[in-house]
């Protein structure tokens, strides 16, 4: 059975779409085709159906999908395993990352991490939490940095840096005079919320939640840019990271400002799947980005904002 084939096979089932499947695996979709028919072949089995107009796979091809990963994920980590015997002068690693972490802290922990080896090639792909799980589990990634909530018991977990998400307002807005407000100042307020999938959306529903509190919502961003420019516009107020706004309140763009009785934080991780052989050079970038946090804690700066 040729690993291509089972390659090839496992994109059409993440996508269920042959044309955007040969996109993730660089094959032409007639190219895609002719792999799926002779993997058909040999198996003696049909591994996908149309129905109208979508691609689904039946119960063969159900049956097939978690064990052509494990095939897949061993010849990864066997090449893996090759390269730790070149030293970190080679090899690539394969990033997942939330919004917040892949926006403002990974790219940086890259650059440090690139300085002392610039040969080891890595790809960050930023996503949200579930969807970094997903790529995990699946072997898309060596490893994810994520904030939210995990549901799989098949990951191992770091805990990696705290991070603290503050309401932040336009500095033209009536509530940036005011150092702290409580949260019944807040009603009547538009917010401005992140995207379903986001783990600071979920974080900041749990919080208000537990303080039996809701807020209208005038307008989803689904990233923390989009968020920040609409606070920036006057559209309304916002929870955000930390992270995502340190560059705004040094350009004095937007204010934070204390909610009495309200403190949201949360911690963001480290994942990687436990059964998984993690290579030298994932190790050395894991141990770089927990360097940077000891740093961080100790109110130092490991890399350049």
């Amino acid at each position: 059975m040729d690993i291509r084939d089972l390659q090839v096979f496992l994109a059409v089932t993440t996508r269920l779409n042959f044309t955007r499947a040969g996109e993730d695996v660089h094959l032409s979709q007639p190219s895609v085709s002719v792999r799926i028919r002779q993997l058909e072949r040999e198996l003696g089995v049909k591994l996908f159906e149309q129905l109208g107009k979508r691609v689904a796979l039946t119960e063969a091809g159900r049956l097939l999908e978690p064990y052509a990963r494990r095939v897949v994920a061993a010849m990864d980590d066997a090449l893996h395993a090759v390269e730790e015997m070149q030293g970190l002068e080679r090899g690539t690693v394969r990033v997942g990352a939330s919004t917040t972490p892949g926006t403002y802290l990974v790219p940086a922990i890259i650059a440090r991490f690139k300085r002392d080896h610039p040969k080891v090639e890595i790809r960050l792909s930023v996503r949200d939490t579930r969807q970094v799980e997903e790529g995990v589990l699946g072997d898309d990634f060596d490893f994810g940095f994520v904030g939210g909530h995990l549901v799989s018991g098949e990951v191992e977990v770091i805990r990696w840096i705290t991070d603290e998400i503050l309401l932040v307002v336009a500095p033209g807005h009536p509530l940036a005079k005011r150092r702290q407000v409580r949260l019944r100042d807040l009603q009547g307020e538009k917010f401005i919320y992140r995207e379903p999938g986001s783990a600071t959306q979920a974080t900041v529903s749990a919080a208000l939640q537990d303080v039996g509190v809701e807020f209208d919502s005038v307008m989803e961003a689904d990233n923390p840019g989009v968020a920040k420019q609409a606070v920036r516009s006057g559209l309304g107020i916002a929870f955000l990271s930390q992270f995502a706004i340190r560059t705004d309140l040094r350009a004095k763009t937007l204010r934070v400002v204390k909610v009495q009785g309200l403190d949201i934080k949360r911690e963001l991780k480290i994942v990687h799947r436990k059964d998984k052989h993690i290579s030298r050079a994932a190790r050395a970038l894991i141990e770089t980005a927990k360097l940077n946090s000891v740093v961080r804690q100790f109110g130092g700066s490991l890399v350049t904002d």
